[in-house]
């Protein structure tokens, strides 16, 4: 059916133009024109896409406690090791201190002890009771500075904040996300394939994305990673294009076109099928324009596809065809473009 549509639009434009016969006008026509070029998406397939992070994490203290700073806002760009937020350390700056006393002390009496028990004066069990005060006393020293560290929350990696989740004077407790942090460095595109075109999908096509919220800007896939369980509702497989981001311009949820081109893909030359006429007894051509003017070029058609014609033959890259305003020319016509 989609055959016969495109030959009728040929055959449609079959009339005076078709002729060959000289213009006798002097005065030049306004066309639209095109430059031939070889392409390979011919056959690709159009998806939409999402754009989502690398890798996410919800941040969040260790230990519970009053958020007094928040460092950062939604959106904001961070480096690894930056701080994000920060706990009312009072509590926890005492217990530090008063363990650091308590290990200077048993420090200071293994010091003491150590002088005694080299000249065999100490009993050996009063020198184990010494370093056993003095391990313990590094453990405790040891878990209250890392309860104090962590009043601190900082960045694991280099990332956007995406959300904010509590606010200065809110009690954090342990485990309770505080915001979310976003790795962009490279992304994902997901979009979903019919189970029909799954199988095609293979992991050495070509993929390119297009972003309409960066200006229609192009970036190309690395490679492709396909879900293997499919969507009962919708019969489609989730598919992910990864690409790399480098200066985080993209970024999660923003909408995409994603398109898919075969590996085998070879280049071709096509026409959109207005351009290609029809002469009475079924022959093809075109209208190429040489300096100021137009000729009528012969060309071997090929297969159809959604919006345009292949050219087998007759045409090469580089030329001028007429895309619009065939049927005022003829052979020799002087044209503007």
């Amino acid at each position: 059916m989609k055959r016969l549509c495109f030959a009728a639009a040929l055959l449609s434009v079959v009339g005076c133009s078709s002729s060959g016969n000289t213009s006798s006008e002097s005065r030049p026509l306004r066309v639209g024109t095109l430059v031939v070029e070889p392409r390979t998406d011919i056959d690709a397939s159009v998806y939409v896409g999402v754009v989502e992070e690398e890798n996410a994490a919800a941040l969040s203290f260790p230990g519970s406690g009053t958020i007094t700073r928040m460092y950062v806002e939604e959106g904001a760009r961070v480096r690894r090791g930056d701080l994000l937020a920060e706990l009312d350390p009072t509590s926890a700056r005492q217990t530090f201190e008063a363990a650091q006393a308590s290990l200077k002390q048993a420090a200071d009496a293994c010091r003491r002890l150590q002088q005694l028990y080299d000249a065999e004066s100490l009993p050996e069990i009063q020198w184990v009771e010494a370093q056993t005060k003095l391990r313990q006393a590094e453990s405790a020293f040891g878990i209250a500075e890392k309860n104090l560290n962590d009043c601190r929350l900082c960045a694991p990696f280099d990332g956007v904040v995406g959300e904010k989740r509590a606010s200065v004077g809110e009690t954090a407790l342990p485990g309770m996300p505080v915001l979310t942090l976003l790795e962009i460095g490279s992304v994902k595109v997901r979009f979903s394939v019919p189970e029909q075109e799954i199988a095609a999908m293979a992991s050495d096509c070509r993929v390119s994305i297009r972003v309409p919220a960066l200006g229609d800007s192009l970036f190309l896939a690395s490679r492709i990673e396909k879900g293997a369980v499919a969507n009962p509702a919708a019969h489609t497989y989730d598919v992910r294009a990864l690409l790399s981001n480098r200066g985080e311009r993209l970024l999660p949820g923003m909408v995409c076109r994603v398109t898919v081109v075969p590996a085998e893909a070879i280049e071709e030359i096509a026409l959109p099928v207005g351009a290609v006429q029809q002469t009475g007894d079924g022959r093809h051509f075109v209208w190429r324009v040489e300096g100021d003017s137009v000729v009528r070029v012969g060309v071997e058609t090929g297969r159809f596809f959604e919006n345009g014609i292949v050219i087998e033959s007759g045409i090469k890259p580089g030329d001028r065809i007429v895309t619009e305003g065939m049927q005022k020319i003829g052979q020799g016509s002087k044209v503007l473009l």
